[in-house]
């Protein structure tokens, strides 16, 4: 590879995939910024707000991003295919510049609208990361490297959650006059990519196939990979664009009207549906207030969050490794039942130690969620995996495009009930929904998905479109 395509990949990791920091750095600031909001609000009302109503106002602030995500998601194919891959991200990127000043500013203004705002700016470009990243990544990488380019995004992700978790301490940035600082570090990534990647190639796939310029094409590949190298992923390119040829142009109504896409887009959905009901959201943005509920000190909660975010980095980072030796459907449904078990010792540990007072049992806690962390991080990738795999290149992109729409939905709503479910029926309690939803959609996807152990395989893949034919 050229020397230009790492410093792309590395522009491309750090100010796109990284900026998944933004969801998990509100966790260990919570308590330190619920203040600051109630101390605002009284000065503006001279109101203090009841602990149920701040909490439901955080609520709004940790799920704002989940909404803009939304938005993000949907409109992640219209700029990817009319602006470029490339462009999409530089646009991408300034839209994260500008939330990064907003989340900035609003401390000095006292204005929470503005925080909310800001975090809403980041969450769309989230949702357009989720799509943007890993298509370009893989496009500008020769066939042979694109499942370790695809990895990259992944890995990106987990360490971007632990990484906020350390910068969210009060030692480091988290503090009462650092805080707006913590919240807008990514822009300065989002301005690193800004800068690099107008002098980086476009997506030579998307020249050939969108823009239907072959030499853009070579020159792309020439750029990336050097001239040697360059004819041969030009020819690959051009072996995919030539099976595309024959396909027409699939539509969102085609891919829900289709009788023969119906089951794979239902086993899709059913996934991501089962991969939020083992809890994520609520655990990547509330564990720190998990910990304090189980009679933790605010210190000691905020470095065992940052512990089991470590965790989950390094077992995400065995993830591709297992996922080729054990398969997609025996790792998911041990992720699945694993994260079902974890959550139900994290109920009896948390109510051993609110209801009886058992100080043992937040030792319990920590290791509930550590045990937790591991075994969804060596799952986290699979529903993405399975979602490209149901599907063909002509409906790929589309069903991605639900699929991510579907992840940032669930993740919204998790965000925004979970803190009043838990002060309505108690912390203890606040899991049972998961628990249900995880065993439920667990027995679901033991009969959808089919049961060989290997899925690298082609005939693994047919095996899939056959079942869910």
């Amino acid at each position: 590879h050229d020397c230009r395509y790492y410093l792309t990949v590395i522009a491309v990791v750090l100010g796109g995939s990284a900026q998944f920091y933004s969801f998990n750095v509100v966790n260990p600031s919570e308590r330190l910024i619920m203040d600051w909001i109630n101390q605002t609000y009284y000065e503006r009302d001279g109101i203090v707000m009841s602990v149920t109503k701040l909490k439901f106002c955080w609520s709004f602030v940790v799920s704002s991003i989940a909404v803009g995500a939304i938005v993000g998601a949907l409109f992640t194919r219209v700029i990817a295919e009319r602006y470029g891959r490339r462009n999409g991200l530089i646009i991408n990127g300034v839209i994260n510049v500008i939330g990064a000043m907003l989340e900035l500013f609003a401390k000095p203004t006292q204005s929470p609208e503005l925080l909310l705002f800001g975090r809403f700016i980041l969450g769309v470009n989230m949702g357009l990361t989720s799509g943007l990243c890993p298509m370009y990544l893989m496009e500008i990488t020769p066939a042979a490297s694109r499942g370790v380019a695809g990895t990259l995004h992944q890995v990106a992700v987990a360490f971007s959650d632990w990484f906020s978790l350390l910068i969210g301490l009060p030692e480091v940035l988290g503090s009462n006059v650092m805080w707006p600082f913590a919240f807008a570090f990514p822009g300065l990534f989002a301005l690193l990519l800004v800068l690099v990647l107008p002098f980086s190639p476009e997506s030579p796939k998307y020249l050939m196939s969108t823009r239907k310029d072959r030499m853009a094409a070579l020159d792309s590949c020439r750029t990336l990979v050097g001239k040697e190298a360059a004819q041969h992923m030009y020819d690959e390119l051009l072996q995919e664009h030539m099976k595309e040829q024959d396909e027409s142009k699939a539509t969102f109504r085609e891919l829900f009207t289709s009788p023969q896409l119906r089951a794979p887009l239902a086993a899709a959905a059913i996934v991501m549906l089962a991969q939020q009901f083992t809890g994520c959201a609520a655990v990547f943005a509330y564990s720190t207030d998990m910990f304090i509920n189980a009679k933790l000190d605010e210190e000691t909660a905020r470095y065992a969050t940052l512990a089991i975010g470590i965790v989950y980095f390094v077992f995400t980072c065995s993830a591709p490794l297992l996922i080729e030796r054990v398969g997609r459907r025996p790792l998911l449904l041990f992720q699945l039942s694993s994260c079902f078990v974890a959550l139900l010792v994290l109920t009896i540990f948390t109510s051993l130690k609110t209801y009886w007072e058992v100080s043992w049992a937040s030792y319990g806690t920590i290791g509930a969620l550590v045990v937790y962390m591991c075994v969804y991080g060596v799952g986290s990738p699979i529903p993405w995996m399975i979602t490209g795999e149901l599907f063909n290149q002509r409906f790929r992109s589309s069903a991605v495009t639900v699929s991510v729409f579907i992840v940032w939905f669930l993740t919204f709503l998790t965000s925004i009930a979970y803190l009043p479910l838990s002060q309505l029926v108690g912390v203890s309690f606040s899991y049972l929904p998961f628990l249900v939803g995880l065993f439920f959609s667990t027995i679901v996807i033991l009969f959808v998905l089919p049961a060989r152990p290997h899925s690298a395989t082609s005939e693994y893949l047919s095996e899939i479109r056959e079942r869910n034919s």
